[in-house]
């Protein structure tokens, strides 16, 4: 007898937390909202990510966009983009924004590492996610 019911296919979903406050303040900077195009992402193969969010400061032509993979054994691979080359600036803190980047995901990473994705100037995050994957 051949099983008639087809199997699920189970998708997992990332969960983006808060990161933690900045060093020297006791503030975090405020959740952005992430979505992936793959989830979770694949390695050696190109992944949207659309960032989203409201603001602690305002976002000016300087404002970077950074996604970072850092695995288990330390290894980093960053991407940055400035937030303002498809996004109209500048946009007031509090106000929504919504930046999209497509990247390639790197093959040098462990089963296990963090995905961080932060916007803001070089030491100050003006809004930030997390997850393990």
């Amino acid at each position: 007898m051949v099983n008639a019911i087809p199997h699920k296919l189970i998708k997992r979903t990332t969960t983006f937390k808060q990161c933690p406050p900045p060093e020297g303040s006791t503030t975090p900077p405020p959740l952005l909202q992430v979505s992936l195009s793959a989830d979770p992402p694949v390695a050696k193969q190109k992944n949207t990510f659309t960032v989203s969010g409201k603001l602690s400061r305002d976002v000016a032509e300087n404002t970077r966009i950074v996604i970072s993979f850092v695995d288990l054994n330390k290894n980093t691979v960053i991407f940055d983009d400035f937030v303002c080359t498809d996004v109209r600036c500048p946009i007031k803190a509090g106000d929504q924004f919504t930046k999209t980047m497509t990247v390639e995901v790197p093959g040098n990473l462990t089963s296990s590492y963090v995905l961080t994705v932060g916007v803001g100037y070089t030491s100050e995050p003006i809004g930030c996610a997390f997850a393990t994957i």
